[in-house]
């Protein structure tokens, strides 16, 4: 039974809303978890768009939410820096955002200090250069930890795509021929951090996700169980050639609360 499980990763966009438009069933299937007191937390791979911006979006369409139930990827990638390196040096490929919650995680910004970084954390750089790419292959070379916040090459924005932070993670990787950790999905990191967040056991958890190559896969990947909706990228005729295979499938949040109805009664 879906509603037995304790702990719900949800993806957003494509599972909750598609642009400005609310999916099915989204806001009463939050409304379920809450009077059910379900632990759960919306991930976002999104290495530019902050917490805020996201609970903002989310008021916009009518769920009333905090930061408690929003982990994107790059908190996750600081989180797991903060904790390998506890007030450590960290040397950024970024934007204003990222270094402000790096601050607030008690960590040092080389870019800043110039002193030997303990890792390089990479995500969306709209200002990137050769003075940055420099300085972040030469820090990984030397030893430093390299964290990428997603491998997504491209972001889309109104009407159009721009580079996104695979790109840097790219540049960075083909100079230094070291390759990163990733913490977004398809890898398990930015699962693992949420449910290290919540105390909660892959067992006892369900990733669900639009996007069988993504969220599904980065489920598999946690040892998480995983719920497909038919709501955002993938559909019926990709899950039929996909190699990955989701447990539960249904069209929307609607249809997953309707049959959890269903299964109570």
């Amino acid at each position: 039974m879906l509603s037995a499980y304790n702990t719900y990763l949800i993806d957003l966009d494509g599972v909750v809303y598609r642009g400005e438009e609310i999916i099915p069933g989204a806001r009463e299937f939050v409304a379920w978890l809450n009077t059910h007191q379900k632990k759960y937390l919306f991930l976002t791979n999104n290495s530019f768009a902050s917490e805020t911006q996201v609970l903002e979006k989310l008021a916009r369409l009518g769920i009333a939410s905090d930061g408690s139930h929003v982990l994107g990827a790059g908190q996750a990638a600081i989180q797991n820096i903060a904790r390998r390196f506890p007030g450590g040096n960290i040397y950024i490929v970024g934007e204003q955002p990222l270094f402000e919650l790096t601050r607030s995680y008690k960590l040092r910004i080389a870019n800043e200090n110039k002193q030997t970084p303990d890792a390089v954390l990479v995500g969306l750089d709209r200002t990137f250069n050769y003075t940055t790419l420099t300085e972040a292959v030469q820090a990984v070379m030397a030893g430093a930890a390299f964290v990428a916040i997603n491998r997504d090459s491209l972001l889309p924005i109104a009407g159009s795509l721009i580079p996104g932070c695979g790109a840097m993670v790219a540049a960075i990787e083909g100079a230094s021929s070291i390759h990163p950790e990733v913490i977004g999905k398809p890898e398990p990191g930015l699962l693992w951090e949420g449910m290290r967040l919540l105390e909660s056991k892959p067992d006892e958890t369900i990733m669900i996700g639009d996007s069988l190559d993504t969220d599904i896969l980065a489920g598999k990947a946690a040892d998480t169980h995983t719920l497909f909706v038919l709501s955002g990228k993938d559909t019926r005729t990709t899950l039929a050639k996909a190699s990955t295979k989701p447990e539960f499938t249904y069209e929307n949040l609607a249809a997953v609360l309707a049959d959890m109805s269903t299964t109570e009664r």
